[in-house]
């Protein structure tokens, strides 16, 4: 089966129509930076033979998302990228631009990303289960990577440590992407794994226990996603959409409540607390909702003792 061949007019000519051209002022609301992005997003579609077949509207719509986020869209510098999907262009964030948006809130003193090679990873810390790695001083780049971390220290004292093994990254890839299950397309993932594991690990970290900035937020939310004319995203590449899985708890959290259950009272104060927060006796470890997280940690870990029902 050949490809259908259409009239569609060259991306150059459809960005210089009167509706885009107003659409993009209207956004940046600088004429000299609309021309700017006019020339940049150009650049970007014509070194791209996959970007050109793709719908106008969402390769502006992508672009400008990049642009409202002051992050440069050249694939080279790995801030972000406008990737073709079938017909549709969708913004995906790099690790740098999560870098650098971090960065810019001033918040914290120290922020990374690595990869973790075999000998380098020593397991997790029994009480708070911290990934525990030690770094070389010569790496040996033959050996094998047997994972990827995170972690940011912040300017109030609060530090963390994310870390993910490669079966986990690549558990997260197949679930998050349609494109990397199927080899088919445009894929980020296969092109350049080791940037992506890091920009999941990093996302990770900063999306359960970073302070997000507005532009944080918004890089995180629509990561992955076809913008619309309207600004919405829309999860093309993505059939389990990556809001649902922050919502709850990770397994390595809930193998800490595990940990915590086993240290302060046992099973029934853990119970008597879920119970406190709204959650049935029997509510899986892995159904609590991030956001109370925390507090039902510290409610396990206080001195306060709870009578069985």
């Amino acid at each position: 089966m050949g490809y259908e061949v259409t009239n569609k007019p060259k991306f150059s000519l459809q960005i210089s129509s009167v509706g885009y051209q107003n659409l993009i002022k209207n956004t940046l609301g600088d004429k000299k930076l609309a021309q700017q992005f006019v020339a940049d997003i150009s650049t970007v579609v014509g070194n791209n033979d996959r970007l050109q077949q793709c719908d106008a509207a969402s390769i502006v719509s992508g672009g400008l998302t990049a642009y409202t986020l002051h992050l440069p869209m050249s694939p080279t510098l790995g801030y972000c990228y406008l990737i073709p999907y079938g017909n549709k262009a969708q913004f995906q964030i790099g690790w740098k631009g999560l870098l650098q948006l971090a960065i810019r809130t001033e918040k914290y003193t120290a922020i990374g990303t690595n990869a973790v090679r075999e000998s380098e990873y020593l397991g997790v810390d029994k009480r708070t289960r911290e990934p525990l790695i030690e770094f070389k001083n010569a790496v040996d780049l033959d050996e094998k990577i047997v994972g990827y971390m995170a972690y940011f220290d912040m300017c109030n004292g609060f530090t963390k440590t994310w870390y993910m093994s490669t079966e986990e990254i690549e558990a997260h890839a197949k679930k998050y992407s349609k494109s990397y299950v199927s080899g088919k397309g445009t894929n980020v993932w296969r092109d350049d794994f080791d940037g992506m594991a890091q920009k999941t690990v990093l996302k990770q970290l900063l999306s359960k226990y970073g302070l997000l900035s507005p532009e944080m937020q918004k890089a995180i939310q629509y990561d992955q996603a076809v913008v619309d004319e309207d600004g919405n995203p829309e999860y093309v590449d993505n059939p389990n959409e990556e809001e649902k899985e922050e919502k709850t708890i990770s397994d390595e959290d809930a193998k800490q409540l595990f940990e915590l259950a086993k240290e302060h009272g046992g099973v029934n104060k853990v119970k008597q607390v879920m119970l406190e927060f709204g959650y049935k006796e029997d509510t899986p470890s892995n159904e609590i909702k991030e956001e109370d997280y925390n507090a039902i940690c510290e409610k396990i870990t206080s001195d306060e003792v709870i009578e069985s029902a």
